[in-house]
């Protein structure tokens, strides 16, 4: 008889395997419970605790009187989980910050080479209100986060979408742990992006991209050497 545990396991590769074979899309109705219990045979306890592990991994979605259905991918569920192992740990905040840079460097030139005036006019719009607050040493986390969104959004790519939005989602937790941010200059470096993007002959998108990153690289590195140091004072 195999172990419950191991069957728990095995019993989500077995789903998504039928799901496979099913040929089902995203948002098709699976097969009843019961039927599912029938055809991978196993009880209906043992099929809910791995269903319900699929739909936590974003895999299913339960609608109440309706059943499960297969949801649509998105890396979001599993990116939405790093966030606490970080917080714990700290010093891996660095390394999801090269990831999101590395992420955004490899774009930017397709953005460049697509990109619509007004695209461009809508990026203009988000530096201004940047800067109002900025005059003002208010932060414009949204404003930022928006800047981002419509930078990438012509692409059109779901798992970039979902990605960056997860990066956004750990500054957000950890929004009140790293070190304050500055706020002279950051609308400026943002529209030195708009600027390359504008005329990426002249001016290099890459560059700017890095140099918006310094201030955000700053507080992180920050961040690690304290969450250290107070390790070490253990």
């Amino acid at each position: 008889m195999a172990h419950p545990t191991r069957r728990f396991e095995t019993l989500q590769s077995e789903l998504l395997d039928l799901i496979q074979q099913l040929e089902l899309k995203p948002n098709d109705a699976l097969p009843s419970e019961g039927e599912l219990a029938a055809q991978l045979a196993v009880s209906r306890a043992t099929l809910r605790e791995a269903t319900r592990a699929l739909q936590s991994q974003g895999v299913l979605e339960a609608q109440q009187g309706r059943g499960l259905f297969l949801r649509s991918f998105s890396v979001a569920p599993v990116i939405s989980r790093l966030p606490y192992q970080l917080i714990e740990s700290g010093a891996e905040l660095d390394e999801l910050l090269v990831a999101r840079a590395a992420l955004e460097r490899g774009l930017i030139r397709e953005v460049a080479s697509r990109i619509s005036e007004e695209r461009l006019r809508r990026l203009d719009a988000i530096v201004e209100a940047m800067r109002e607050k900025e005059t003002r040493g208010l932060a414009f986390p949204e404003e930022d986060r928006e800047f981002h969104r419509c930078l990438y959004v012509d692409l059109h790519n779901r798992v970039i979408d979902g990605t960056l939005e997860a990066f956004w989602q750990l500054m957000d937790k950890m929004r009140d742990q790293l070190p304050a941010l500055r706020y002279d200059d950051l609308a400026d470096r943002h529209a030195a992006i708009v600027e390359a993007l504008r005329d990426p002959e002249s001016h290099d998108p890459i560059a700017a991209l890095d140099d918006h990153f310094i201030d955000i690289q700053q507080r992180t590195d920050a961040f690690a050497e304290t969450r250290t140091n107070i390790t070490e004072e253990l």
